[in-house]
């Protein structure tokens, strides 16, 4: 299941409520997601909660990512995002999705890094921080 809450869509009162019920949590990984989640949406930004052994659809993936189906299907055949078959439907799993997003992100910073002049681009640099396989660079290229 894949649970989305609309920033625009909750009142402070409800802010205030799961603020005041944070205090009744002891310090651990449920405290800290609810916090998280709090924070952002105070700050308006919308949020998602993913269950970690849901097996989504390419156009579930495609919102969670915000690109469009077609582009969830390349990075999949390219190879870059990986899936499984469940008869003649590829259904991708939610860590292998926060992988392809850690990767992605990580890939981002590291070329915004590079043509800002702060890091040297080698070859070596670029496996470390957004491995891709010379496939998946080249589908990419076709973006």
């Amino acid at each position: 299941m894949i649970a989305t809450v609309a920033a625009r869509s909750v009142s402070n009162t409800d802010l205030d409520v799961l603020r005041n019920a944070l205090t009744d949590l002891s310090g651990g990984p449920l405290r800290t997601a609810l916090d998280t989640m709090i924070s952002a949406v105070a700050r308006g930004v919308d949020t998602a909660l993913l269950e970690q052994d849901k097996q989504l659809t390419p156009n579930e993936a495609a919102r969670i990512l915000g690109m469009s189906r077609q582009s969830v299907m390349k990075y999949m055949d390219s190879g870059a995002l990986a899936y499984t078959r469940v008869q003649s439907n590829r259904r991708i799993a939610t860590s292998a999705l926060l992988d392809f997003a850690a990767r992605r992100e990580a890939a981002g910073k590291f070329v915004a890094e590079a043509l800002s002049g702060q890091i040297a681009a080698d070859d070596a640099t670029v496996a470390e921080f957004a491995p891709a396989t010379s496939e998946a660079i080249a589908a990419a290229a076709d973006f």
